[in-house]
């Protein structure tokens, strides 16, 4: 890729980062931060185009998010934070994807273990954190946002880490074993967010242990981002026009 392509691609996805993260919120009390779907965008951009774009596009898209919603004292730990998220899942992915695992039983169970991992978290995070009535907030910062209350029962989260839990182990059987790559990637990369953001909370922001409050958040907007930016990848990439590496 050509210097002013890779200029021009880091531009555009940092900026569809930067939308993902702004258009929906969840406000969380305890960090003064907030939940969304940045985590898309960050994992797109590292997936398809590797890890300097991740990198760049992560960073800058997601800390512009934070200086744009007002959260600006999160924005010099979200660039950094973001950026080695990023500069991770596209790493970690573009060196799997160049082994080209074949299927075997030893892939299977890996395959088996982190759907099982996944399954687990899903449920426990969706029961403890999100299940009942929570407010949400969605729109855009210059258009403004709505509010609006939402119960979500129980069984969802059981039905859906059950559901998750078979479609996992189904595309990776059946359908393309890229999804195991993406999913091992976005899990790299997602722990680093996560650990990120609690030392950054703990010791630059000064929370204390507060900063425990946002890790099932900051889990689910990396689960999230594995799921959706999975399906949008290997779409692309069945078009020909993946990049990724």
């Amino acid at each position: 890729m050509s210097l002013a392509k890779r200029v021009s691609t880091i531009g555009f996805m940092a900026a569809l980062t930067c939308i993902l993260t702004s258009m929906f919120q969840l406000y969380i009390y305890e960090t003064h931060g907030y939940f969304n779907f940045g985590e898309i965008g960050v994992y797109v951009s590292a997936i398809l185009f590797g890890p300097i774009v991740g990198a760049f596009a992560g960073g800058l898209g997601s800390a512009m998010a934070d200086i744009l919603l007002g959260y600006f004292w999160y924005a010099p730990g979200t660039l950094i934070i973001k950026g080695l998220e990023g500069f991770a899942v596209g790493l970690v992915y573009s060196l799997l994807n160049r082994l080209r695992f074949k299927r075997n039983f030893t892939g299977l169970v890996s395959s088996s273990i982190i759907a099982i991992i996944l399954f687990s978290s899903l449920l426990y995070v969706g029961l403890n954190y999100y299940s009942g009535s929570s407010e949400f907030s969605f729109g855009f910062p210059i258009l403004g946002y709505g509010t609006v209350n939402v119960g979500i029962p129980s069984i969802f989260w059981i039905f859906s880490s059950i559901l998750l839990l078979i479609i996992f182990i189904y595309v990776y059987v059946k359908v393309d074993l890229r999804y195991l790559y993406m999913a091992l990637s976005c899990l790299v990369g997602g722990s680093i967010m996560i650990l990120g953001y609690f030392l950054y909370e703990f010791y630059v922001l000064s929370y204390g242990w507060a900063a425990l409050v946002e890790v099932p958040f900051n889990f689910m907007q990396m689960l999230i981002g594995l799921i959706v930016s999975s399906m949008i990848c290997v779409g692309i990439g069945r078009r020909g026009i993946m990049v990724g590496g």
